[in-house]
C-alpha cells in the first residue's frame, strides 16, 4: 500500500489553502530586500557626504568646502592622523609576524596541542578589545601595574621605577595588535591549509631545510593570504576606538576615531567638521577593503592536484615544545594575563590589598545586579544583540540566496551592498546614522532603533559570508524538484533551503549575537541616557576608576559569550567559528 507524500507549503490542497498561500510574494520579498540594504548603506553614508559639505553661513545652510577647511587646515587635528597612521602600519606588521608565524606552526609543522592553540586564538578573536585594555592597565600600568610590582618586589627596585607603561604608544601598538594578530591567523591559516605539501616535500628532498623550504616555497604560495591578513590588521587598528580611548588619550594622544567622538560631543554643532574628518578614513577602509580583495584575487602562484591536497608537517624534532611555548605567549597576553586580572579584580574590595581572604568580595557583583544604569544597559545589550542577530541571519539569508541562484537581474549588486558594509568603519558609520536620523522624518535618535540599524549593517557582512558559504554546498536540483511540484521560490526556501542550511543559519546568527554584545565604536556617539548599552557603561566606569565592577561586567559577558559560542559548538559543529 503506498503512502500519499504531504504537499510542499500546503501545495495541492487547493480546497482549504489560504490566500496567503495561494499568491506569490517572492518578487515583493526580493524587492524588499534589496530596497533594505540600499536604505542601510546608501543611506547614512549619502547623509555624511552631504553633511560633510553643509555649513552655517549667515544662519543659513550653504553649500561649502568651509566643513574641509577647518577639519584639515587647523595644525591640531593633523596629530590623530599622523598617530593613527603609525599605530595602524606597527600594528599591522606586528601582527603579520605573529599571526602568520603561529598559522605556519599550526598548519605546516608538528608542533604539540595545534588545536588548542588555533581554539585561543579564535576565542582571542571574539574577546573585546577595551576590556583588554583596561585588563593591561591592571597588568602593566606605570605604578600599581601587577606585572611592574612583582617585578619591583623580585628586584627591589624603588616605586618609581616602571618595567612596563602601558599609558604609552608603544603600550597602545601592543595592546591593539593583541586583538588584531588573530586576523592574519584566521586568513593566513586558510590559506596554507589549501596547499600541499608535494611541493614541499619535493624542496625537502632535494637537500632544503625547514626553514629555508619555508621561505623559499611556502611563502611565495601563501603570499596572497598574507598580504590579505596584513591589510585587515591595519585596518582594524586604523578604525579601532576602545583601546586609543582607554590607553592613548591618558598617553597624551588622540586617533582619529578618539578625535571623531571630540568633534561629536563638542558642545558646538560640528557635525559637518566630523562628516569630513571621516571622509579619508572612509576612503582608506574601502581602499583597504578592495586592495584585499585584489590579493586574494590573485592567481600568481598555484599548485597542481586537489583543493587542499594532502598537508604532511615540517619535523621540528627537539624544537617542537618551545615552538608551542612560543605560540603560547600571545595567547596567554591576549586571554590568558588578562581575564585572570579581570576575574581577581572583581571579588576583591581594593586593588591594593593583594589577593588575600579579607579582601575577597562579591560586592562588585552585588553592585552589577542592584545598579538601576547597569542593569537597564544589560537589558538594551541583549535586547539589541538578539535582534540584529535575527535581523542580520534573515536578510543575509535571503540575499544570500538570491546572489547564488542568481533570480533576479543585477544579483550581483545585492552580493555587493550585503558586504559593502565591512569598508564602514563603524565609528563613520555612526556619524551618518546620526546625521540621518536626526532629521524629519524618521527621527531615531535616543531610541534603540538607531543602534540596532547601526549593529544590522555594520555585522550584516559577517552573516552574508556566513550564509553564502552554507549554500555553495546544497545543489540548486534539490530546490527544482519542488519547483516542478509548483512551488514558488518563496516556498522552497522556506520548505527545502533553510531546512537544508540551518546550521549555516544558526551559525550567522550567534556570530551576529556575539560582537553586538560588546560593540562600542558606533555605540559611543549613538547612545542615550535611556539607550546605554554595556559597552558604553564600562568606558563611564572607567572614567570613574570604578575598576571592580568593570570587571565583574567583563566576567559577566566572558560567560556569555562562552556559552554563546559553545551553543555554536554544539548546533553546527567543529567547524562553527570558521564559518565567519
Amino acid at each position: 500500500m503506498t503512502q500519499a507524500v504531504p504537499p510542499i507549503g500546503g501545495l495541492g490542497s487547493t480546497g482549504s489553502a489560504s490566500w496567503f498561500r495561494r499568491v506569490d510574494f517572492t518578487s515583493a520579498v526580493w524587492v524588499i530586500v534589496l530596497v533594505l540594504l540600499v536604505l542601510l548603506v546608501v543611506l547614512p553614508i549619502y547623509f555624511l557626504f552631504q553633511e560633510s559639505f553643509l555649513r552655517d553661513i549667515d544662519d543659513v545652510w550653504q553649500f561649502s568646502f568651509g566643513n574641509y577647511v577647518e577639519a584639515f587646515s587647523d595644525p591640531i587635528y593633523y596629530g590623530p592622523i599622523a598617530t593613527t597612521f603609525v599605530i595602524s602600519l606597527f600594528a599591522g606588521v606586528f601582527s603579520l609576524i605573529i599571526g602568520a608565524g603561529m598559522a605556519w606552526c599550526v598548519s605546516r609543522t608538528d608542533m604539540p596541542y595545534t588545536g588548542l592553540v588555533r581554539n585561543s586564538v579564535l576565542a582571542a578573536f571574539v574577546t573585546p578589545p577595551f576590556l583588554g585594555a583596561i585588563a593591561w592597565i591592571l597588568l602593566a600600568g606605570p605604578r600599581a601595574g601587577w606585572l611592574n610590582v612583582l617585578f619591583r618586589w623580585i628586584t627591589g627596585l624603588s616605586q618609581d621605577f616602571s618595567l612596563f607603561n602601558i599609558f604609552s604608544l608603544p603600550g597602545v601598538i601592543f595592546a591593539i595588535t593583541l586583538y588584531t594578530f588573530p586576523l592574519v591567523f584566521i586568513v593566513v591559516l586558510a590559506g596554507l591549509n589549501n596547499i600541499s605539501s608535494d611541493i614541499e616535500d619535493a624542496a625537502n628532498i632535494a637537500g632544503g631545510g625547514t626553514f629555508s623550504t619555508m621561505i623559499n616555497v611556502t611563502l611565495p604560495l601563501v603570499l596572497p593570504a598574507l598580504f590579505a591578513g596584513l591589510i585587515l590588521a591595519v585596518l582594524e587598528a586604523m578604525i579601532l576606538f576602545g583601546i586609543p580611548a582607554i590607553l592613548a588619550i591618558p598617553a597624551g594622544y588622540h586617533t582619529m576615531t578618539t578625535q571623531l567622538r571630540q568633534f561629536m560631543v563638542s558642545e558646538d554643532d560640528m557635525l559637518g567638521v566630523a562628516g569630513a574628518y571621516a571622509m579619508p578614513m572612509l576612503i582608506a577602509a574601502i581602499w583597504l577593503i578592495w586592495m584585499r580583495g585584489k590579493a586574494l584575487g590573485r592567481r600568481g602562484y598555484a599548485t597542481v592536484g586537489g583543493k587542499g591536497g594532502v598537508r604532511r608537517p615540517q619535523k621540528l624534532g627537539s624544537w617542537r615544545y618551545p615552538v608551542f611555548f612560543l605560540c603560547l605567549f600571545p595567547v596567554i597576553c591576549t586571554l590568558g594575563l588578562p581575564y585572570v586580572a579581570l576575574s581577581a579584580t572583581s571579588i576583591m574590595k581594593t586593588l591594593g590589598g593583594g589577593f588575600v581572604w579579607s579582601n575577597l568580595t562579591f560586592e562588585h557583583y552585588i553592585f552589577m545586579i542592584n545598579n538601576d544604569g547597569v542593569r537597564e544597559s544589560f537589558f538594551n545589550t541583549v535586547g539589541l544583540a538578539l535582534m540584529a542577530a535575527t535581523g542580520a541571519a534573515t536578510v543575509a539569508s535571503i540575499a544570500s540566496y538570491i546572489v547564488q541562484r542568481k533570480l533576479v537581474r543585477g544579483h550581483s549588486f545585492m552580493g555587493f551592498m550585503a558586504t559593502a558594509p565591512i569598508g564602514i568603519p563603524g565609528i563613520v558609520l555612526a556619524v551618518g546614522l546620526f546625521a540621518a536620523y536626526t532629521k524629519q522624518p524618521f527621527v531615531l535618535y535616543g531610541t534603540l532603533w538607531i543602534l540596532f540599524l547601526a549593529y544590522l549593517t555594520k555585522y550584516l557582512p559577517l552573516a552574508y559570508q556566513t550564509s553564502n558559504a552554507a549554500l555553495t554546498s546544497i545543489h540548486p536540483e534539490l530546490e527544482e524538484c519542488s519547483r516542478i511540484l509548483g512551488a514558488n521560490r518563496l516556498q522552497v526556501f522556506r520548505d527545502v533551503t533553510i531546512p537544508l542550511f540551518k546550521a549555516g543559519l544558526i551559525a550567522s546568527w550567534i556570530l551576529v549575537f556575539m560582537p553586538s554584545l560588546r560593540e562600542l565604536s558606533a555605540s559611543i556617539l549613538l547612545w542615550t541616557t535611556d539607550t546605554k548599552v554595556i559597552s558604553v557603561v564600562i568606558i563611564d566606569l572607567y572614567e570613574e576608576n570604578l575598576f571592580g565592577p568593570i570587571s565583574a561586567i567583563a566576567v559577566t559577558l566572558l560567560v556569555i559569550t562562552l556559552l554563546a559560542i559553545a551553543a555554536g559548538f554544539r548546533l553546527v559543529g567543529k567547524d562553527f567559528m570558521k564559518a565567519g
